[in-house]
């Protein structure tokens, strides 16, 4: 694994490229509040066949942070990436990342072959669908007592403790779902990204998730596998929303993954599962080309 320095918009970014040069090209981008070390277990068996990169978007894990957080910088930081790839790649994409690649498809974007969209919150700027999912409060309450450790300058044993302890929507808390390893990736990643990234201190969620002014009926022009987690669970990706994406995207495979919560490549029930659809669907890409 190599680590690199990137610059999009005037800013740099971190990222690290696994795997041999000139390998098949695959992007993974990381969710809102995440960093792009969420991805290592995912990335580590895929780097024999396949160049992986990982990006920090902007104001998160070691990249810069920024003067303000638009949804279209995070899809210019992930331009930048592709176009230090330099051919075109696979894009997975979880929740904003899952975003972010969504609309680089709908672009018919020429560096992107097919993405594969981990439990994206497609439909999140519209605000009666953003309320339905209980985000809201989920962030809210993230985002305050992130800014109040922050000011703090609290050790990262602190935000392991909180990552550790939390409840979460599947039952009982993270240490029951979650790897050491993982929560230890998030906690780290919430003591290094910048609070603005949530809609500005204090934090306006709302304002953050109607952001992304995103055309919902607008198909994606390459090959597209969707993960669905369980909206019991925590889900971004509703019931319903299956539906609609699938009536924009009749090509569109839709894998649902019952009892599961927002974060499928990270979930100790669920993350064999993720790698091997993940599989399935790379392999598809090398069929196709």
């Amino acid at each position: 694994m190599t680590d690199v320095t990137l610059t999009s918009k005037g800013l740099r970014l971190a990222a690290s490229v696994h795997g041999p040069h000139h390998a098949p090209a695959l992007l993974m981008l990381h969710g809102l509040s995440m960093s792009r070390d969420t991805w290592e277990e995912t990335a580590a068996p895929l780097a024999g066949r396949w160049q992986v990169w990982t990006l920090d978007f902007r104001g998160h894990g070691h990249s810069q942070h920024a003067p303000e957080y638009a949804f279209g910088d995070y899809v210019a930081d992930a331009r930048a990436a592709l176009a230090a790839i330099g051919r075109p790649a696979v894009v997975v994409g979880h929740s904003l990342g899952g975003l972010v690649a969504g609309v680089l498809a709908q672009n018919a974007d020429p560096a992107v072959r097919a993405v594969f969209l981990e439990d994206p919150p497609w439909y999140f700027s519209e605000p009666s669908e953003a309320e339905r999912s209980g985000f809201i409060p989920i962030f809210e309450m993230t985002a305050a007592w992130q800014a109040k450790v922050q000011a703090a300058g609290a050790p990262l044993e602190l935000y392991f403790a909180r990552m550790t302890t939390m409840p979460v929507p599947m039952g009982g808390v993270a240490s029951e779902h979650f790897s050491e390893r993982h929560l230890l990736s998030h906690a780290s990643a919430l003591q290094r990204q910048d609070p603005r990234c949530w809609g500005g201190v204090p934090a306006d969620v709302r304002a953050l998730l109607a952001g992304p002014a995103i055309d919902t009926a607008r198909p994606l022009r390459c090959p597209v596998t969707v993960i669905q987690a369980d909206a019991r669970c925590g889900a971004a990706l509703l019931d319903g929303h299956e539906a609609r994406f699938s009536a924009a995207n009749p090509h569109a495979r839709m894998l649902r993954y019952g009892g599961c919560g927002h974060h499928p490549h990270r979930a100790l029930r669920y993350e064999a599962r993720f790698r091997e659809d993940l599989g399935a669907f790379l392999e598809g890409c090398l069929d196709r080309s």
